[in-house]
């Protein structure tokens, strides 16, 4: 219907077009006319333009989702000495025409476009070029050019009163709630929460969005102060709805309505209380995490010695605790005043950067040739886990921040539901999550250190310490080496070469710490080389490579359209969230995904596999984990066949959980 009315429109502007010289234009349904807030413009008063419709009996004008048919008005503006700022759309109303129901305006309508002046003591001249259909039964297409100046007065005054005699909506306040709940056939099941303070005799609900939803009644039942409503959903509608725009008009006992513009959220929000729940649970989990394992290591000797004691111990464990629960905090406020100027981030998003995994890289090669004993810079990088002077306590404070750092590849199991449903929650909020993460992080090494009877099943100090701090060098340099793969997903060879060379000069620079004999000369050769080995990091090739290919054929590069098209089709959908610089990734890839009978699976139930690879910043991956209620990887998503509704896989795999699923869905 809407295409033969475009159809139709198109087919009948030149017949129907009437120029106005003017700011009126009269035709036979009704009249129009551009008209101002004031008489003159002020810089000191809110100078508006408006779209003044009337119209005969019977007949209307649309909304901007004009329903079953007919279509919005279009204009464009010319102006000079001002721009428009805001446009304002009065509450529409929906109007019966042969067992259609449109979305509109009859009788009288103004649509409302705040003004900015670029210059005073200057008129603004406007013209309008305008396109719109009036309908009753049928519809008349019209095109038309308004024209008016309004002069500058050094006198303000108050609007005229027709810009007040219309309602226009408002944003929601916070405490309105709208959250899906379910979809049943072509139905969408949601519950609507407003404040009890709301007089309410009457809701109404239009969709924006008409091409995924329809413009009818929708069910409305009434529970308390929430009310649960079914939205009745287009054979084209999209799959997923969270962000869907609606306007809610309210009428309260005296006949009075109210507009709030408001959005679907994805699912009801759990509470504080439980998202922090999961966050210290994830938190302390994250410890086990093989990109943990490494840093650990070093606060590992920090409770080693003879000449540790209790009250050295305490201190050490609430400094790196400090230092955790500060690292993590910062990562929240980053990650969310990022988000809020634009950015499409999510956690982990520092090593997305190929400057920050190499300078990642060249402190842990430092660091494990330091575990080997090869060089000492007094004892600064010895204090970095330390527990006997003054400055362990700065040593543990960092300690906690680069086990931050990089623990950030990682997520562990509850972590992942509880970054992503901070991101609903208010900023402070948020920030109290992420400072959740890092006291269950850091609550072992807390634990352990207020109570240290564990460390008794410890054999007594001696030789075998030199050796375990010897040892705990190599998981440092396999994190190198993991730190260089992802590398090579994010920058050339001539950059990874770059880098190379920058473990070459530390290796030089500490071979030739031996040669000399004076210690401070030494000392200061050694402290300027380790400087001097992130400075030249600004220096690094910054030019990227291409995206690494699908390992397998079977994996398609993720698409939005083409999963909603593979949906649509009936297809089981399997898509994987990954990325480099991700070790669980990698681990449920080696484990679980690429094994032959997991991937043996997925062929005889004609699964479709998408990988999404986020190892360098992709705006439209970040954008699809945020509708999914994540911003953290991994994420696994699995369609059944025929069905839109998406099952959201542990973040650790197991072969039982892939096959158990599969096998679910393809049971009767």
């Amino acid at each position: 219907m809407k295409f033969l009315l475009s159809l139709f429109f198109l087919v009948l502007l030149s017949a129907s077009s009437v120029s106005a010289a003017g700011p009126v234009f009269q035709f036979p349904q009704g009249r129009l006319e551009l008209i101002t807030s004031h008489a003159y413009w002020n810089p000191e008063q809110q100078n508006s333009l408006g779209l003044h419709f009337t119209m005969a009996d019977h007949w209307h004008i649309y909304w901007k989702n004009s329903g079953d048919s007919g279509a919005a008005p279009k204009w464009t503006w010319t102006l000079k000495n001002a721009r428009i700022t805001d446009e304002h759309w009065p509450l529409p109303e929906r109007i019966s025409v042969e067992g259609l129901t449109n979305l509109g305006y009859s009788h009288e309508s103004l649509f409302i476009f705040d003004l900015q002046a670029e210059d005073i003591k200057k008129p603004i001249e406007v013209v309008l070029n305008l396109e719109f259909l009036i309908c009753k039964v049928e519809c008349i297409p019209y095109f038309t050019e308004l024209r008016r100046e309004i002069p500058f007065s050094a006198q303000t005054g108050p609007p005229s009163d027709i810009f007040s005699k219309f309602t226009y909506p408002s944003k929601a306040p916070d405490d309105f709630q709208w959250n899906i709940e379910s979809r049943a056939d072509q139905k969408l099941i949601t519950k609507l929460h407003l404040p009890n303070s709301l007089p309410i005799k009457n809701l109404e609900v239009f969709p924006e969005d008409g091409e995924s939803f329809k413009s009818s009644v929708p069910a409305l039942e009434p529970q308390g102060s929430n009310y649960l409503l079914t939205l009745d959903l287009q054979d084209t509608s999209r799959t997923d709805f969270s962000g869907s725009k609606f306007l809610l008009v309210t009428e309260d006992g005296s006949g009075k309505k109210s507009g709030y513009e408001i959005s679907l959220n994805k699912e009801s929000p759990p509470a504080l209380a439980m998202i922090l729940f999961w966050a210290l649970i994830g938190g302390f989990i994250l410890n086990f995490m093989p990109c943990v394992f490494p840093v650990l290591s070093i606060k590992v000797l920090s409770f080693l010695g003879p000449d540790k004691n209790t009250k050295d111990l305490r201190t050490s464990g609430v400094a790196y605790t400090v230092g955790v629960i500060v690292s993590f905090l910062a990562l929240g406020g980053t990650l969310l005043a990022l988000r809020a100027g634009g950015e499409q981030i999510g956690w982990g998003f520092q090593l997305q950067s190929p400057i920050i995994a190499a300078g990642i890289a060249v402190l842990f090669f430092w660091l494990g040739l330091n575990f080997l004993g090869t060089f000492e810079i007094g004892q600064s990088l010895t204090y970095l886990g330390a527990a006997k002077t003054s400055h362990s306590l700065w040593g543990s404070f960092l300690t906690g921040v680069l086990a931050t750092v990089v623990a950030t590849p990682c997520t562990a199991p509850f972590m992942g539901a509880a970054l992503g449903a901070s991101l609903t929650l208010p900023a402070h909020n948020t920030l109290i999550v992420f400072a959740g993460l890092g006291f269950g992080m850091a609550l072992p090494f807390l634990l352990l250190a207020y109570f240290p009877q564990g460390l008794r099943l410890l054999p007594k100090p001696g030789a075998w310490m030199q050796t375990l701090k010897e040892f705990l060098a190599f998981p440092l340099f396999a994190t190198v080496l993991w730190l260089m793969w992802v590398l090579s997903y994010q920058i050339d060879a001539a950059a990874l070469l770059f880098v190379l060379g920058l473990f070459l000069l530390c290796g030089f620079l500490i071979w030739l710490s031996h040669k000399i004999k004076n210690e401070r000369c030494r000392q200061a050769t050694l402290l300027v080389g380790f400087i001097l080995s992130f400075a030249l990091l600004a220096a690094m090739p910054q030019k990227t490579v291409q995206q690494a290919s699908i390992q397998q054929d079977m994996w398609k590069s993720f698409s939005k359209e083409a999963v909603t098209q593979d949906l649509q089709n009936g297809k089981a959908v399997f898509i994987d969230f990954t990325a480099a610089w991700c070790i669980t990734c990698q681990v449920n890839k080696k484990l679980v995904l690429h094994t032959e009978d997991i991937q043996k699976a997925f062929s005889d139930r004609s699964v479709q596999l998408y990988k999404a690879d986020w190892t360098d910043k992709n705006p439209l991956i970040t954008q699809a984990l945020a509708e999914y209620g994540r911003n953290s990887l991994p994420l696994y998503v699995y369609y059944a066949a025929g069905t839109d509704k998406a099952h959201l896989l542990p973040e650790v795999l197991t072969k039982g959980i892939v096959l158990d699923l599969l096998n679910k869905e393809k049971e009767p």
